[in-house]
């Protein structure tokens, strides 16, 4: 059974969330963006919303969500799902719960994020354009794509 728990982030997910972030290295994140990572979880607690995904006792996916209220926008942050979960809709799942929860604030008007070309296409079936491609913009061969969505 599928679960989602979000605030407040529980720091005891941390151990959990970092394997999720491993077992995605090096193909959808740069090991060198682990320590990035890390930092943010660890400055996560009661800050912004962290969605954390379990099926049973295991974490199977976490990302978040970032509100810019002065520029009317919300970032999607750090969404990921374990490597051997994938193609099981919890990317999907995920997803759309952060999009609902950004849809959900009055002042956002745009969705923004930043992804690899490994899951760009995944969020341009949702609904996103891409703004900016930097080849190699998070490490050689990962290149980083910024995309939008307008939501009003």
């Amino acid at each position: 059974m599928l679960s989602v728990r979000s605030l407040p982030y529980a720091i005891e997910d941390r151990p959990a969330c970092l394997a999720v972030f491993d077992s995605n290295t090096p193909h959808f994140f740069a090991p060198e963006e682990r320590p990035q990572y890390s930092e943010f979880l660890q400055s996560l607690v009661l800050k912004r919303p962290y969605l954390v995904l379990r099926q049973g006792d295991e974490v199977v996916g976490c990302g978040g969500l970032k509100v810019i209220a002065q520029e009317n926008t919300a970032f999607l942050s750090w969404g990921m799902v374990a490597r051997h979960y994938h193609g099981k809709g919890i990317g999907r799942f995920l997803a759309e719960a952060r999009l609902d929860l950004a849809r959900s604030i009055r002042e956002v008007e745009t969705i923004t994020l930043n992804t690899s070309q490994h899951t760009r296409g995944f969020y341009e079936k949702l609904g996103f354009t891409a703004t900016k491609v930097t080849p190699n913009g998070y490490a050689p061969g990962l290149d980083r794509w910024d995309m939008i969505l307008q939501v009003k």
